[in-house]
């Protein structure tokens, strides 16, 4: 399978979601209100947390099945059922641990009134049942994955967004906006999902009559997934606990105004994730030589896009917050989201290293790296909201994605060109202070000269843009013109 077609899937797979979002966030603000988006974000933070139940067996099940490529389909049958049915026992325990848990932390951690705490505890086995439809869904896209059925994935993936977007929204205009419609609501669109995905993995992988359970690849799936589930319980807190400290340390709303730029700006790294996620059954069938020449390859072409995407996002942010919600919230939110860009931008680069290293059988060092950065992490995330309030958050985020891209770098052994680096990151500090509040002003010219700098330097630095560029070109004249 072309790796180039399966990224472009993975990339077209987050594009539809993201232009769903752009619809459905200011409608879900209007008829739910501030108060009741931000618990929604805390309880999906939450929920996607016990996530750690899955014990790293998704990433493993992608592992294995891809290197079981040519073997026979009983053999990878073998596989998929040992990792689903250990998937759906710890998902069933997290599920009883969410239920005991959740109503402690919702009732004495976060600033919630006392009507939507009300309506979070009479939703807490639907919640609880997130959990097992979780990391069922998270064995189901390993196993298609490690097939490349990309293009199924990503279709699968747009419908539950859709579903799981509008269904809840429909509830809440025309039944009531209370979380106790909501959240049932969401968790149903999710296990209709979970269905699309079974009958993709039936299919394709195919599933054949065959042993359903192996004590000897449940051994070799845990040899694996351990330091996955290392990095599944230590990579949520630092992906999410800046909201859920926010929500502790300041209140709902303010979740509100760093998770909808965040959810915003996070989505740039559909490119990373795209590119990475088709490479990884390959990276895990290559040898180790050829598969960093392919990762360095792939760097390249990371920084010439993720450059000048990240550029653009952050010039454009405070114009498109202003007219997509409220210039009151562009004032409070724009900041946050620029600053979030430019740690999306080293986290990007940073997603080809982290998949090398656990293509080579090495998840252990990404493990061990996400144990170093939590007490580091933590301390500069509470500094940083005593301190600056929302944007200290944004920047104690930022400065941990740096040093994890940059020792991500050091133990892969991918080599960066500083001559492509650095000029990159000296455009990227030069857009904070040439985006634009207003259409027409000085500082939009200056900022539009920025962009076309920007993409002209990512043609200089990738021969693939300018090969597709080119392609592009020549297929416009021939269509077109010379008609």
């Amino acid at each position: 399978m072309s790796i180039r077609r399966n990224t472009l899937y993975n990339i077209l797979g987050q594009i539809a979601p993201l232009g769903i979002s752009l619809v459905t966030v200011p409608l879900y603000l209007r008829y739910i209100g501030d108060a009741r988006y931000g618990v929604l974000a805390i309880i999906w933070l939450f929920t996607g947390y016990f996530g750690v139940f899955e014990m790293g067996l998704s990433r493993a099940t992608a592992y294995y099945l891809a290197r079981q490529h040519d073997d026979t389909p009983d053999v990878r049958s073998t596989t998929f059922w040992t990792a689903l049915w250990l998937n759906l026992l710890f998902g069933f325990f997290g599920a009883v641990v969410i239920y005991l848990l959740a109503k402690p932390i919702f009732t004495n951690f976060f600033h919630i009134s006392m009507t939507m705490r009300e309506s979070i505890l009479v939703s807490l086995p639907w919640i609880a049942a997130a959990l097992p439809i979780s990391t069922l869904g998270g064995v189901l896209v390993g196993s298609l994955e490690a097939r490349e059925r990309f293009f199924y994935i990503n279709t699968i993936g747009v419908v539950n967004t859709a579903v799981t977007q509008v269904f809840p929204l429909l509830i809440a205009v025309f039944i009531s906006p209370e979380l106790f419609w909501l959240i049932p609501t969401v968790i149903l669109a999710r296990a209709f999902g979970l269905l699309l995905q079974f009958f993709g993995v039936w299919h394709y992988l195919p599933i054949v009559p065959a042993k359903l359970f192996s004590k000897s690849q449940a051994r070799s799936l845990f040899s694996y997934g351990g330091w996955i589930s290392v990095s599944n319980i230590v990579s949520p807190l630092l992906v999410t606990f800046d909201r859920i400290l926010i929500g502790a340390m300041l209140s709902m709303q303010a979740v509100t105004y760093y998770t909808v730029p965040y959810n915003l700006v996070s989505k740039i790294t559909f490119v990373p994730g795209a590119l990475a996620n088709s490479m990884f059954p390959v990276f895990s069938r290559s040898k180790d030589n050829e598969a960093k020449a392919l990762a360095e390859n792939a760097l390249t072409l990371l920084l010439a896009v993720m450059t000048s995407v990240t550029i653009i996002g952050v010039l454009l942010l405070p114009l498109f917050l202003t007219h997509w919600i409220s210039p009151e919230f562009s004032i409070k939110g724009s900041l946050v989201g620029m600053i979030l860009l430019s740690g999306l931008w080293f986290n990007g680069l940073a997603f080809i290293p982290y998949g090398l290293l656990q293509a080579q059988g090495r998840p252990d060092i990404t493990a061990k790296l996400h144990l170093i950065e939590l007490p580091i992490f933590l301390l500069f995330l509470w500094g940083g909201i005593i301190l600056l309030g929302l944007p200290g958050a944004a920047l104690a985020w930022t400065f941990r994605t740096i040093i994890d891209s940059l020792l991500l770098f050091y133990f892969s052994e991918i080599k960066i060109k500083l001559g492509y680096f650095l000029p990159s990151l000296f455009m990227i500090i030069i857009s904070f202070f040439v985006a634009p509040r207003h259409v027409f002003t000085i500082q939009s010219l200056f900022a539009l000269i920025l962009v076309l700098i920007s993409l002209a330097w990512s043609l200089i630095l990738s021969r693939d843009i300018r090969r597709y560029l080119y392609l592009f070109i020549n297929f416009i004249f021939n269509k077109f013109l010379a008609a």
